[in-house]
């Protein structure tokens, strides 16, 4: 697949943009973009807040792959991002203490400090995507830590050292208040001065609970025992999961694209996730199964066979062990046991 560039990408998607609103000062957001093309379709919000904040709340429809070449060049801010839906992976070769492919996907949080290098991002067709990130400038940041032992290892670093390292940290996943916050963002009802003043309070609260998440990540002795790019691997192997419920690799062939020993990836997989590479892929497809039993577009047998199942009967018991109903059942409005 062609590797556009940035501004030959920017030309190609303005060229086939067949609608496009703009609106400025929309509900605390300073632009407000909407628009269709044949590559995707969908609506991004874009704030530069008063104290160093950039927030962008992107939602949208993509309808053709592509790999685009993306430059992060005198970009010194530390980026936080949520993914709500979807994912994209990223190439970065080369690039000290940063994994040469990873994959950012649905559910889970990251955190990065990524200045001065290129990489590849690949987006594919079919993807809803939606994801909210905010940028910090690193003075931001330092003015508010007074005592460098109340924040994360990797922040201090960030903070003290003069150069510091780059790094991409899977934080983890997505929390109920988290998910609280992205939707009082996304749905608040305020604008002008006070819209700002919320959009500012809640990025702050959002931040602050990705902090004290990725501390917590730091005391556990489960995640201690185990190297920060054993774990950033075993992180990228469930995303990996996630995204090929129909198709997934076996173990070994899921251990080596991430780069680890089949056993190395059973027991992290276990001491992260409190579950096997299997029993997690079961469960993420039993979830997918039963969302789209209750939309009741397809028939039991294209379930089965979109989440991976090719035998009907090993779908219905493998659901029923899972939720306590059978298809039929949960096609007919039956709530879970």
């Amino acid at each position: 697949m062609k590797v556009y560039i940035d501004a030959e990408y920017d030309r190609l998607y303005r060229e086939s943009l067949s609608y496009e609103q703009i609106e400025s000062n929309l509900r605390g957001f300073d632009l407000v973009v909407a628009a269709k093309s044949q590559w995707s379709e969908g609506r991004n919000y874009y704030a530069n807040l008063s104290s160093g904040i950039k927030l962008e709340v992107l939602d949208k429809q993509i309808f053709l792959d592509r790999n685009q070449l993306t430059e992060h060049y005198d970009c010194a801010f530390l980026t936080a991002k949520f993914y709500l839906s979807g994912y994209h992976s990223v190439i970065s070769p080369g690039i000290d203490g940063i994994e040469p492919e990873y994959t950012e996907t649905k559910g889970q949080n990251y955190l990065f400090y990524l200045p001065d290098i290129e990489e590849i991002e690949q987006h594919w067709a079919g993807i809803c995507w939606r994801m909210l990130r905010i940028e910090i400038d690193l003075d931001t940041i330092k003015r508010f830590v007074t005592e460098l032992n109340t924040v994360p290892r990797q922040l201090q670093a960030l903070i003290e050292d003069e150069n510091p390292q780059r790094f991409h940290f899977v934080v983890g996943g997505i929390t109920s208040q988290m998910q609280t916050i992205i939707q009082q963002i996304w749905h608040h009802p305020y604008q002008g001065a006070i819209a700002r003043m919320y959009l500012e309070g809640k990025m702050w609260e959002l931040f602050a609970l990705q902090l004290a998440q990725l501390s917590e990540s730091e005391l556990s002795p489960v995640k201690s025992s185990l190297k920060p790019q054993t774990i950033n691997r075993i992180y990228q192997a469930k995303d990996i999961l996630a995204t090929r419920l129909e198709n997934p690799p076996s173990i070994l062939e899921l251990a080596q694209q991430v780069g680890l020993g089949e056993s190395t990836l059973r027991g992290g997989f276990r001491k992260l996730f409190d579950t096997t590479v299997i029993g997690y892929l079961t469960s993420l497809r039993m979830e997918q199964a039963e969302l789209l039993l209750r939309e009741r577009k397809l028939s039991i047998g294209e379930v089965a066979n979109s989440v991976g199942y090719s035998n009907l009967s090993h779908f219905s018991a493998a659901f029923k062990r899972h939720f306590g109903i059978t298809p039929s059942q949960c096609i007919a409005g039956k709530k879970s046991l």
